[in-house]
């Protein structure tokens, strides 16, 4: 890997990388606050409803004890208690959107019912098919105030969580039940979650469109810079090998010179090592030839002087009387 790539991977790490590690946690943060907020909402809405259908069991029970007390004659006769449609107008009023009251006594007959079917039916009948509705409601015969969840089966059999509260009508032997779906004090909250999911969606978009832009950005920055610096120091790299070469003609740094940083300050301290180097190399290739002629004339010189010292000799008289003993020892012996 060489250092342009080494020099952009390093610049996009330090752009790229942080800023999708930063949007990354404050997605994050975004979505966990999200999801705390719609939970506590949905948890105090939840308590609100159940407060709310306890306070209405507890407004009808005393109005029907309040009208019982007026009509003390009903307490006495089912019958003509149940054909009393003042005491139904009362005993049975809406909880929240489809919620209701009704009113049973302690054996678990129903009165009143917004169900007419109901009516004067043993509640008995459902411990099997709804025991959890079954449990509060056996549980409240013995005239305790209960309130608690079910699963109410619906006509297309599917099942939907409901909320009941139970309270006793004063000293009698009647009840009155207050239930409703507890989805329905939800339903803002389902509002308030569809819309925090589509913020967060938008925010998420957003934030990838941000990465991604400051990803391209930092791509064509540090590719600019990469190359801003690694040039001048592949074209220094060069120059070292020409030198190493002992092409001195090849060394050309003048552009990088031109830059006030370290890379044109090492520019200009390398141009002039170079040509240091040059004229030290162009020196001693001076002194050798130097060197080379004078070795060459100190020959000529010697040979000269061995020539005439050998006609020195050779010019002699002593040497010619020795050739001319020569010549007359070789004629005897021919």
């Amino acid at each position: 890997m060489n250092i342009r790539t080494r020099l952009f991977l390093a610049f996009l790490l330090l752009t790229a990388l942080p800023l999708a590690i930063v949007g990354y946690i404050s997605l994050n943060a975004v979505k966990n606050v999200s999801e705390l907020t719609v939970a506590k909402s949905m948890r105090h809405m939840k308590e609100a409803g159940e407060t709310s259908i306890r306070q209405k069991a507890l407004d009808v029970a005393v109005q029907v004890q309040l009208y019982l007390e007026a009509h003390p004659e009903l307490s006495s006769d089912p019958a003509k208690m149940m054909a009393d449609e003042e005491l139904a107008g009362i005993a049975v009023q809406p909880v929240g959107r489809m919620g209701y009251t009704a009113l049973y006594d302690s054996v678990g007959i129903t009165y009143f019912h917004s169900n007419p079917k109901l009516v004067g039916q043993d509640m008995h009948m459902f411990a099997a098919t709804l025991p959890e509705f079954w449990s509060i409601f056996d549980l409240s015969l013995s005239g305790l105030v209960v309130g608690s969840y079910y699963q109410w089966q619906e006509p297309d059999g599917s099942l939907r969580e409901k909320y009941m509260e139970c309270v006793p009508i004063g000293d009698t032997q009647f009840h009155i039940a207050a239930t409703t779906y507890i989805d329905e004090f939800y339903a803002p909250i389902y509002d308030m979650q569809q819309e925090s999911h589509s913020i967060f969606e938008q925010t998420r978009l957003k934030t990838f469109i941000a990465i991604a832009s400051v990803t391209v950005l930092s791509l064509l920055i540090a590719a600019g810079l990469s190359s801003l610096v690694s040039r001048p120091i592949a074209a220094v790299i060069k120059a070292s090998r020409a030198v190493e070469a002992g092409q001195f003609s090849e060394v050309d740094l003048r552009e990088v010179e031109k830059r006030k940083d370290e890379l044109g300050g090492l520019a200009r301290v390398f141009s002039r090592m170079a040509e240091q180097v040059q004229n030290r190399e162009q020196s001693l290739k001076d002194e050798v030839k130097d060197l080379q002629v004078k070795i060459s004339l100190y020959i000529e010189i010697d040979q000269a002087r061995k020539e005439k010292q050998v006609r020195e000799i050779t010019e002699s008289e002593y040497f010619e009387r020795l050739l001319k003993q020569v010549e007359i020892l070789r004629r005897r012996k021919g």
